[in-house]
Order: structure tokens, then sequence, then C-alpha cells
């Protein structure tokens, strides 16, 4: 009694002598399951910017501690969008969702980390040179016809005309 119980099924046997040497024996079974699970670590949300010439960011991810009673098995991170986790992070919002089991196949609360990147770099926009045009004969306007600028940029770009008179305007 007051002993301490391993993990598992352990026999505990008694024997009774009497004054005539006498024995009886009988034992019982002592049972330890573990019933505790794991407990994963709070982790910091993640926030950067894109990579120079990238529309997403390459970010170290590092595994948070999990603790148990016993021995806790391999913690495991999933991200949102099925990539792995050392893969690049798109522009926008990550999720990567811990879980880990002990040995004894008790699951711990999962625990969430989102990683955020934001695309800082500004578009680049060429519009073509100025251009001059004369008038048609016997009107005071010019028909002018002109390609849309070329825009490039880290991620997706789009380029509309915001001021001014539209190609073929007269």
């Amino acid at each position: 009694p007051g002993s301490e119980f391993p993990l598992g099924s352990t026999t505990v046997t008694y024997t009774a002598t009497d004054s005539a040497g006498n024995t009886a024996t009988s034992s019982f079974k002592v049972i330890v399951t573990d019933n505790q699970a794991p407990i994963i670590a709070n982790v910091e949300a993640i926030n950067t910017t894109a990579d120079t010439n990238a529309c997403g960011a390459m970010v170290e991810i590092i595994a948070p501690l999990a603790s148990d009673n016993c021995s806790v098995g391999m913690i495991n991170g999933t991200r949102d969008d099925s990539q792995p986790l050392d893969a690049e992070y798109p522009v926008g919002t990550t999720t990567i969702t811990w879980t880990v089991t002990d040995d004894n196949g008790n699951q711990a609360e999962p625990v969430i980390q989102t990683v955020t990147v934001t695309d800082n770099q500004a578009p680049v926009i060429e519009c073509p040179e100025n251009m001059i045009f004369s008038t048609e004969s016997g009107v005071a306007f010019a028909t002018v016809n002109f390609e849309n600028p070329l825009a490039s940029d880290n991620c997706e770009v789009n380029v509309e005309q915001t001021g001014g008179f539209t190609s073929g305007s007269q």
C-alpha cells in the first residue's frame, strides 16, 4: 500500500500463513491507465511581408512544445492550404493546426497558429512617351489611339485607366 504503480497492469499477491504452517495465496490486479491528454503550448501569430519580387514569403515555422504526464508523441502541423510547413506562404492568412497524441492514444486540444503575409511592394507602371498629334482637317480635335501601359508587380496586377480620355476618343 502507498506504492507508486506504473502504467499498465501489476499483480499484487498476498499470502496468509497460520500457526500450523498452512498457507493460502490470493492476488488481484492494479491497472493504471493514462487518460490525461497532452497539452500543446500556445503559439504566437506570425506577421511578415512578402519576399522581394515574390507573392508570398518563406517563413521558418517552429513547432510548439507539447507536454504530458507520460510520454508525448510527435507534434504535427497541418496548413489549411494543404502545403508543407516549409513551403512558401502566400499573401493573406494561412492557418496551421497543431495536434499531438500521447503514446497512450490521448489527443491534445488542437492549437491554431496564423501566418499572415502582407504585400508591401508597389507595382511598376510604364506609360507610353508623350504623344503630339495635329488636329484633323476642318475640326478642332484629333482622334488618338494608344496602347495600355505595361505594369508589373510581385503579385497579380490590374491596369485600368483612371483619368483622361480613353484610347480612340476625339
